[in-house]
């Protein structure tokens, strides 16, 4: 900050910002913000992405349990394109591969609206529907939660997750991308 000092009859200080101080404050704002601000969108992707692959292993962990508890059955669907459903039916049935009659007349539960975010890319395709059984048997099923922009997935920039369900056990696998090996490392 400059100060000058006028003559008149007494010494008075006249404070402020030169107009080079102004210009040179702003100039370095936004050259700092050239910087920050594709961290930060490329942050917000990375988030939508987690919290994706958290709000799916959260629902497939759900119906599990909700299965044994009620000795039923839950299903959970790919309704559309990147949209999860789920039901749950106090119909115990047997088979993994098709649904039985009896579920929709037993149905204690109902999740119509989609699981995920709807920011992110989830490969599952329409109709796809994942039983988990009162006995501990699911459908085998593979789905990764990805990044992607005009229809390419995005794995070199963005984090990717794939989670696996075992059809004997229903045990859940976790991966998540690793960019620098290109390879999937499991998480548990």
């Amino acid at each position: 900050m400059i100060t000058k000092q006028l003559k008149k009859g007494n010494c008075e200080k006249e404070s402020g910002f030169t107009l080079l101080e102004l210009l040179t404050v702003i100039g370095l704002l936004l050259v700092i913000t050239t910087f920050v601000m594709p961290v930060i969108g490329n942050w917000r992707i990375e988030k939508n992405i987690e919290k994706d692959f958290f709000a799916l292993v959260g629902a497939i962990d759900y119906l599990k349990a909700k299965a044994r508890i009620v000795n039923g059955t839950a299903i959970l669907k790919c309704s559309a394109p990147n949209t999860l459903t789920y039901t749950v039916s106090g119909f115990a049935q047997t088979s993994t591969s098709t649904k039985h009659a009896q579920y929709d007349a037993n149905i204690m539960e109902t999740k119509a609206e989609n699981i995920l975010s709807g920011d992110t890319y989830f490969n599952c395709p329409v109709d796809t529907q994942i039983f988990f059984l009162q006995s501990n048997k699911a459908t085998s099923w593979t789905g990764e939660i990805a990044y992607q922009f005009s229809g390419i997935t995005d794995k070199v920039n963005y984090s990717a997750y794939k989670v696996t369900v075992n059809s004997a056990t229903a045990y859940v696998q976790q991966f998540r991308w690793n960019k620098t090996s290109e390879a999937w490392i499991e998480l548990r």
